[in-house]
């Protein structure tokens, strides 16, 4: 007997124990597998392949489903860096358990881990049907839930990433912030679609609301695409480290900014912890190279 015997793809990996007793699993047989590794008891009721993501085994431990940037992340959208997970649960909720033990029922207040999201818009799954939309909140949901719960220079960083990487839904999210209260809607920043990640979408947001304007993903003959381009001369890289924490990365960084400096640019690099935390000295860098002008030609 393997774990491969249990796992329900659809339901990423995860199946209640009534779906298990339909394929013919006794009590005594998901008791054996659970002592064998082959399959994990998530919460009464709930078993997981070993290999089930983990996010979503967590989610459903708690007592609900995963939402919010969690579910964000989970669509391959870009957001924030944050160790807690999203999760949404019914209004009426009671017993939370703990994100790693099913026996543990912290209160809501007590929980540094999780972040929960009250939500009483339920799927309901047909007899026989799959479980997946009981795992993971809709896409509408987790947009509902972002602007709600997030920053609005944060939740439209995420947004920007909906436009990039999944164009196709462009009427469906226009659609769904139709639908929010007006006065969220007017909180959110101007989205973009040409921003390639969540830092160069935070650095975009914060930039515009202090009047500076750039171009996105431009190409520059000899050197490559570079993140924004300001006025024309200034270039400005967010340095996210999962592009440029590499000794290569930080050798080719250093060779575009050569390559821009003998074309007549400037280029100014900032790291995700000073765009989060350090923005003062962001903004002060931008607006002081701003100021000097456009170095010139010697």
């Amino acid at each position: 007997m393997t774990g491969g015997t249990y796992a329900l793809r659809p339901a990423y990996g995860i199946a209640t124990v009534h779906q298990l007793r339909a394929r013919g699993h006794s009590k005594r047989s998901l008791r054996l597998a659970v002592e064998m590794a082959e399959l994990i008891r998530v919460k009464r009721g709930w078993y997981a392949d070993p290999g089930a993501p983990p996010e979503i085994v967590q989610a459903v431990r708690v007592g609900g489903r995963l939402a919010c940037i969690s579910a964000a992340a989970w669509f391959g959208w870009a957001t924030p860096e944050d160790r807690r997970i999203h999760v949404a649960v019914p209004s009426n909720a009671g017993r939370l358990r703990d994100v790693s033990d099913r026996r543990c029922h912290p209160p809501a207040q007590d929980r540094d881990d999780t972040v929960l999201h009250w939500d009483d818009d339920q799927p309901v799954v047909p007899r026989g049907g799959s479980i997946a939309p009981l795992l993971v909140v809709s896409r509408e949901s987790a947009v509902r839930q972002i602007v709600t719960c997030q920053h609005p220079d944060v939740a439209g960083a995420i947004l920007d990433s909906v436009l990039h990487r999944e164009p196709h839904r462009r009427r469906d999210l226009r659609a769904w912030l139709d639908e929010l209260p007006c006065a969220r809607r007017r909180r959110l920043p101007r989205l973009e679609a040409g921003c390639e990640s969540f830092l160069e979408s935070i650095g975009r947001i914060r930039l515009e609301r202090s009047g500076i304007v750039g171009r996105h993903q431009v190409e520059i003959p000899g050197v490559g695409r570079v993140d924004e381009l300001i006025e024309g001369w200034l270039v400005v890289e967010w340095d996210g480290r999962a592009f440029h924490d590499t000794p290569d990365a930080h050798e080719q960084d250093r060779w575009r900014d050569a390559q821009l400096a003998i074309r007549g640019y400037r280029s100014l690099r900032f790291t995700y912890r000073m765009v989060m935390d350090d923005w003062y000295a962001v903004i002060g860098a931008v607006r002081a190279a701003l100021a000097q002008g456009r170095p010139r030609p010697r």
